[in-house]
């Protein structure tokens, strides 16, 4: 485009004369030459014709835009100007008989591509319907629609807007956000961009075309107008797109019978889910930005069209509760938290609500799969109240009833749930909510579990971050609460146009907001169960193996501590009663007792423990041996920190001014020259190149080459003595040991120095002191790593690969974490335990240390309860592919019942009723086809992972060792 952009705008500029007719002056269809030449900007062709033949060719094509040739330039005109008129329910051209009698000249008509003026023909005669059988003619409004035309007004018409104006409209505010106000201005921009002839001003009628528009789809698509009952009497929440992977008794699952005492309170609802993994899992939040403002319209003037049968609750009944919580509670504050200081919740609680009609909306919604539940949303009138929440719980369980397992994921749970019981019970039974909210607290409150969403979880309170855990309740697999912070997404970008309108125009916005959202969540729910499936079947493998390792390190070293363990956890998660397992261990060691014993075990020596059994001259040279490798290994880490510290950013004065004495260099080339005299073959083997160094004043002993067999060749390592080889294999095999044992000292300490910086620290001078701790320790840690890695990769070169690899494992810098810390990028779902704490219960001397011991017992049942939500997830997601491919079916199968449903006269009604239930049967199980394809190769992994390791979350025993 850049080299030929002068082509593409010649072309361009060329169009706005005549084109390839510029030497011609006859029409293209009836080649006459007189009056004035046409061209339609819409039709494909740049072709010029008379009046005659262009009203003839637009006569099904009413609402295109012409443009007549001046002689200079196009200008445009209205095909009404050129005498084109529109009749309505007769064919393209059919002139009525009748028209004379009624006919409307400056009728309007608003589509995708302008504000149009048209002459309209309304019929009136017998032939082609114009009157009805008693003899009086068919109102102007079902004309219209007939024609495929929306009337701004039921009476007497002026203004109308084309079905597919509206369509565009629809899709292109829910998609691409954009008001009423803005798409009718892009079409007045359409008619006339420059300002010459501006159309007659039409905004508000279509702002009500719009309005009702979107209710006429939500009848529409949800099978309202099948139903033999009027739109009045369908149930609350019927006009609602239900979660096809949520349990749906009777739909998606299967059915046992219910307590006596359930049915006579919900006789329609006898029986209740067989299968008990079934479970709700609800999401409660409110979101402050879908504020209302206080205008001059009232729920009087501006009523809601859909009330209570969507996604809202209807209104009145809930203005009426909530007026009764204020005249009964007026004078009691919000009950007071325990938790953390919730500023969300108290700023919103102390604004005033100055010229506000709502101060927001509290919703509920499907918290695996982020859908909005019917009846399940309601407008905040100060503040985040709890008895809103209340009310939409109840609200939405009436449709939930015949559960008895549910999960509500709150952000404020840890407050609202405690005294839930008691508001329900006291609801007075005037109110229409009561007798659901009565077997709400009988049949459904007993098998409830509150949780905090993982991400608010952070801002509670130790005790809360143990009891609301999501990671730690059984059942829920992966579920992080999440769904309403998402579910707000699709509702945010209308919040400014939602603020100014008034109370009814909002609610249907709203209505329409979350049934578009639902619809696009049911269209994309295989894929997203698919990637979930993949990504849990991923994950869930390495928790597993990190768990059964876990496990397994704990048995070997003491069966009856792994035993007591597996009680604890299995009692708590049965009953929730004594100490939670969870809760954080309070470590009793301070910051001083910690240094002290890592300095204690720093000064160990490690003669003791290398050498071998022997007696007399053997013994002697194997001792000698031994103590060359020890002090080389001395004076290897000292040539390691040296080098390391001339890389830090410390200045050449400072490292001259802190020397090594000249004694103690001295010192240690004469301790450590005679010992080379013990291994003759070793150094031997040496090139002379490599033993030759330059002594001199400034050497340091540490740069004196050092070789150990390991660092031969495997070739000429065969040339030496085999013992010395042992010997170094020995000793590398107990500094690994002793290099973890010090990195998890110094892992400890820095935990420790991090929770008192964090709890005690304050100020820029006592925070740079403690940053100067923070560093020291941080330096101990990474020497402790790199001993390490040195001693492991020496053992790796003498012994080769081999068991030993599964207690000494490589050492990458995520390895080095403390218990207690976890990634920036992980939480507590896919934080794994590094595997230096794990091999610390593999040592010979066990579980001997009671605050590891503590620790380590902490981070096994966290450990396990990762491993299990993964499982848990795997079964949670296969249940919920089984669970939208039979809701399908039966959506397909409700919709063919809707075929014949309801008995009309008209045939035509009762063609449209029948074509439009077999196409939307046609859409349900073409959608079944599609998320069956789609989840086919998750489930295939799944399976694969359910054979390999079991609901306990350890691997089986014949894939263990993979």
């Amino acid at each position: 485009f850049i080299k030929k952009k002068e082509l593409y705008g010649d072309r361009l500029i060329r169009l706005e004369g005549r084109g390839g007719a510029c030497h011609s002056d006859e029409c293209h269809q009836c080649l006459t030459r007189e009056g004035d030449l046409y061209r339609c900007e819409e039709c494909f062709g740049s072709c010029l014709y008379c009046a005659a033949c262009t009203v003839l060719a637009h006569a099904r094509m009413p609402l295109h835009w012409v443009k007549r040739w001046s002689g200079q330039s196009f200008e445009r005109v209205e095909l009404r100007d050129l005498g084109l008129r529109v009749q309505l329910l007769h064919a393209a051209g059919d002139v009525c008989r009748n028209r004379h009698e009624d006919q409307d000249q400056n009728f309007i008509i608003l589509h995708t591509n302008g504000i149009h003026h048209v002459h309209v023909d309304f019929c009136s005669c017998e032939e082609r319907g114009g009157r009805k059988a008693d003899g009086s003619k068919v109102d102007r409004l079902t004309q219209l629609l007939d024609m495929r035309l929306f009337p701004a007004t039921a009476h007497a018409p002026q203004t109308a807007a084309t079905f597919a104006a509206l369509e565009d409209f629809h899709i292109k505010t829910n998609l691409g956000n954009i008001c009423a106000t803005k798409y009718y201005q892009a079409l007045v921009q359409a008619t006339d961009g420059a300002g010459i002839r501006t159309p007659p001003d039409r905004r508000t009628q279509w702002q009500v075309m719009v309005r009702a528009w979107r209710c006429l789809m939500m009848l529409k698509r949800r099978g309202a107008l099948h139903d033999a009952r009027s739109v009045d009497e369908l149930p609350d929440g019927e006009l609602a797109a239900r979660c096809p992977a949520c349990p749906h008794v009777g739909i998606n699952t299967e059915y046992v019978s219910l307590p006596l005492y359930t049915r006579t309170v919900l006789p329609n609802r006898s029986r209740i889910p067989s299968d008990p993994s079934a479970r709700l899992f609800l999401s409660c939040d409110a979101c402050f930005r879908l504020s209302n403002r206080a205008n001059k319209a009232t729920d009087e003037s501006d009523p809601s069209i859909l009330a209570g049968l969507a996604y809202g609750v209807r209104e009145q009944d809930y203005q009426a509760f909530a007026k009764h919580i204020f005249a009964t509670e007026k004078d009691k504050d919000q009950e007071a938290s325990t938790c953390s200081h919730f500023n969300a919740v108290d700023l919103a609680n102390q604004r005033g609500g100055r010229h506000l009609r709502s101060t927001g909306i509290t919703g509920v919604f499907c918290q695996r799969h982020e859908f909005w539940q019917p009846n399940g949303h309601a407008r905040l009138h100060k503040g985040e109240k709890y008895f809103t929440t209340d009310y939409l719980v109840v609200s939405v369980m009436r449709h939930f009833m015949w559960l008895q397992l549910l999960v509500v994921a709150y952000d404020i749970a840890c407050q609202w749930s405690k005294n839930l019981r008691d508001r329900l019970c006291r609801v007075p039974s005037r109110f229409a909510i009561a007798p659901h909210a009565a077997a709400f607290v009988a049949r459904v409150l007993p098998h409830t579990v509150f949780v905090v969403p993982k991400f608010h979880l952070a801002a509670h309170k130790q005790t809360c971050q143990s009891s609301f855990n999501l990671t730690f309740t059984p059942g829920v697999g992966l579920t992080d609460g999440e769904a309403s912070e998402r579910a707000w997404a699709g509702v945010n970008p209308v919040a400014a146009s939602m603020k100014e309108m008034g109370p009814g125009s909002a609610r249907d916005t709203m209505e329409d907001r979350c049934g578009f959202w639902n619809w696009r969540k049911h269209c994309g729910i295989g894929i997203l169960l698919a990637a979930r499936l993949a990504q849990a079947v991923e994950d869930g493998k390495e928790q597993c193996d990190v768990f059964t390792e876990f496990s397994h390190s704990v048995r070997d070293v003491s069966a009856e501590d792994l035993a007591e363990w597996s009680k604890r956890i299995e009692s708590w998660e049965r009953t929730h009663e004594g100490e939670n397992p969870y809760e954080p261990v309070e470590s009793t060691m301070s910051v001083a007792s910690i240094r002290l014993k890592a300095a204690l075990r720093d000064n160990a020596s490690l003669s003791g423990s290398a050498c071998p059994d022997g007696a007399g001259a053997v013994y002697a040279e194997v001792t000698a041996v031994a103590n060359l490798f020890i002090n080389g290994l001395k004076l290897e880490g000292e040539r390691c920190v040296r080098a390391s510290f001339l890389r830090s950013y410390v200045s050449h004065s400072r490292q001259a001014s802190n020397p090594a004495p000249s004694a103690q260099r001295t010192k240690k080339i004469e301790q450590h020259a005679p010992l080379q005299a013990t291994a003759p073959d070793l150094f031997g083997a040496i090139p002379p190149s490599d033993q030759a160094v330059e002594v001199g004043e400034d050497r340091y002993p540490e740069d004196e080459l050092q070789f150990f067999p390991s660092d031969l060749p495997p070739d000429v390592r065969r040339t030496i003595r085999p013992f010395l080889a042992e010997i170094e294999a020995d000793i590398r095999l107990a500094a690994m040991s002793k290099d973890l044992d010090d990195l998890r000292g110094h892992l400890r300490l820095r935990s420790c120095l991090n929770r008192f910086k964090r709890d005690n620290v304050t100020g820029q001078h006592a925070n740079t002191r403690a940053r100067a701790a923070q560093n020291t320790v941080q330096a101990l840690i990474d020497d402790a790593g790199d001993r390490y890695s040195r001693s492991r990769d020496a053992y790796l070169a003498l012994v080769g690969d081999g068991e030993w690899t599964r207690r000494f494992q490589e050492l990458r810098p995520e390895d080095k974490a403390g218990l207690n810390e976890r990634g920036v990028a992980s939480g507590e779902t896919r934080h794994k335990v590094s595997w230096i704490w794990r091999s610390a219960v593999s040592g010979k001397d066990g579980l001997t240390d009671g605050a590891c011991v503590c620790h380590l017992r902490l981070e096994w049942f966290k450990a396990r309860a990762r491993a299990r939500r993964h499982h848990e997830e795997v079964v949670l997601l296969i249940q919920e592919m089984d669970r939208i491919l039979t809701f399908c079916d039966w959506e397909a199968h409700r919709w063919l019942q809707r075929a014949d449903a309801r008995s009309v006269s008209d045939p035509d009604l009762r063609e449209g009723l029948r074509a439009a239930a077999f196409k939307m049967a046609a859409t349900y199980q073409g959608q079944k086809g599609v998320f069956g394809r789609q989840c086919e190769n998750s489930r295939i992994l799944a399976a694969d992972f359910l054979h390999n390791y079991t609901s306990d979350g350890c691997a089986t025993p014949e894939n263990e060792g993979q």
